[in-house]
């Protein structure tokens, strides 16, 4: 009888070049949306702070670096964090209201995030020098799983609002339409494709699907009439989008500007410090989801266990050096990206050199737009695409969340658990900021880790009364 194949791909396996190339266009293009779309909402807080090209490209740098400081053991890709919108937007605020310039809020901004970054780094070498059994008495199972949950779920009403697009006609069915059936694409060959390369690339042919619907019936209806001729007008708002050149964001011009306007530096410090609490359980969750999925491919193929879940360290080190690439590189500061997570789960594709060609393309991409002057083409991907391929990406990572917490035998009925999950997912979903003053903001999903944290800590300290 002949032997059964098993579709996947492992940390240190490589497809052929031409396979490797296209499943690295799906993972650029799963990234892209969500690392373009925090730098938009970015620039929508009253000043064009961040450079389309440049959050691309910096995003395949730090990618790169990540591999790098890893040794390409950890296959993952780092993007834009929406972590940050909340605390940019303190940053940006006090800028416009005390008419500072672009480049000091972003060199403040690009300062307070190395200070992020280089805590992330201390965390590692922390973890790399005490052990991580110290650390999974900090960030068990119930904490880490709960907070991957919460990062897919807290992001359920944006995609849904996304979805509706609910106007002054109300609801775009047409949105609806497309986003059904970009989700039903991928979930429907997820499940019927089991063999060969094109079961490892249901969501590139989810978005090819999506977009075409699109441009056949959604572009069309994007006008005060039905009609093919609203082609032009949405070409050329792709093609004007960009407003903030590549140069313009690099640190030799914000940081001596940031210095111009020391108290800016200041806030952005007290306000983006904090996000580095938040990042740090989400890291540890990626490493537990990473390594869950890596294990049962290696057992599907008859492999080694690849022990990803205990280089938590390299992680956190790999993840500040991250952030430290890509805000110097005029980018947002990011994370590992559950969106790209999900996708290596439902392809089964985790080479790192994949991830590597994806860190490639995105250079490549980030220059030749920038090059080439011809907008936002990550808008080639139609919103309703977008929420569609959301709609699963985002389920998936809170599903994993789930999972996560399945693998480590969780003991939901223990009632300190029971109270250290209940509080994060409550707090984690209920609130996205809290504003402590006018310059000081802490994040929703922040709260809940560090909250979470310390209860855990508090309740396994109580003594048990018998």
């Amino acid at each position: 009888m002949q032997k059964e194949t098993i579709v996947g791909y492992l940390p240190d396996e490589k497809p052929s070049l031409g396979k490797a190339i296209v499943f690295a266009l799906q993972q650029f293009l799963v990234m892209l949306p969500a690392t373009v779309l925090a730098a938009i909402i970015m620039n929508g807080f009253g000043m064009e702070l961040y450079s389309i090209p440049a959050a691309i490209l910096a995003s395949g740098v730090a990618t790169i670096s990540f591999l790098l400081i890893t040794g390409f053991k950890i296959p993952l890709y780092y993007g834009s964090s929406f972590s940050y919108i909340g605390a940019v937007a303190i940053v940006v605020t006090y800028g416009v209201s005390n008419s500072q310039s672009s480049a000091s809020v972003l060199g403040s901004v690009l300062i307070a995030s190395v200070i992020s970054g280089l805590m992330s780094i201390g965390a590692g070498l922390l973890i790399k020098y005490f052990g991580k059994d110290k650390i999974d008495k900090v960030l068990p199972g119930h904490i880490t799983g709960m907070i991957a949950m919460i990062i897919g779920l807290s992001l359920a009403s944006n995609v849904m609002g996304g979805i509706l697009n609910v106007g002054s006609n109300g609801v775009d069915w047409l949105s609806v339409l497309i986003a059904v059936v970009t989700f039903l694409t991928i979930a429907v060959l997820t499940i019927i494709l089991k063999k060969g390369f094109i079961s490892q690339v249901p969501i590139l042919i989810g978005l090819i699907v999506g977009v075409i619907l699109s441009y056949l019936i959604w572009v069309p209806s994007q006008g005060s009439t039905w009609s093919f001729s609203n082609f032009g007008s949405y070409f050329d708002g792709i093609a004007s989008t960009q407003t903030v050149g590549l140069l313009d964001v690099m640190p030799w011009i914000t940081i001596p500007a940031a210095f111009n306007a020391p108290n800016l530096i200041g806030i952005a410090v007290i306000a983006i410090f904090p996000i580095a609490f938040a990042t740090i359980p989400e890291s540890a969750a990626h490493v537990n989801q990473i390594d869950l999925y890596v294990n049962n491919l290696s057992k599907e193929k008859g492999g080694k266990d690849y022990m990803i879940r205990n280089m938590l360290d390299l992680n956190l080190v790999g993840d500040g050096v991250g952030d430290i690439v890509a805000v110097m590189l005029g980018g947002p500061a990011g994370t590992n990206y559950g969106e790209n997570v999900s996708a290596s789960a439902v392809t089964k594709n985790f080479s790192s050199y994949v991830f590597l060609i994806t860190g490639v393309l995105a250079i490549v991409v980030g220059i030749l737009l920038e090059v080439l002057n011809i907008g936002n083409l990550s808008l080639i991907l139609t919103n309703p695409v977008v929420q569609g391929v959301s709609l699963y990406l985002f389920g998936a990572i809170a599903v994993q969340g789930i999972a996560l917490m399945i693998d480590k035998k969780v003991d939901i009925f223990n009632p300190k658990i029971i109270a250290v999950m209940a509080f994060i997912g409550i707090v984690g979903l209920g609130v996205s900021s809290i504003n402590i003053t006018a310059e000081f903001v802490l994040p929703g999903l922040g709260v809940a880790a560090i909250g979470g944290i310390l209860l855990n800590l508090l309740l396994n300290a109580l003594p048990t009364i018998e």
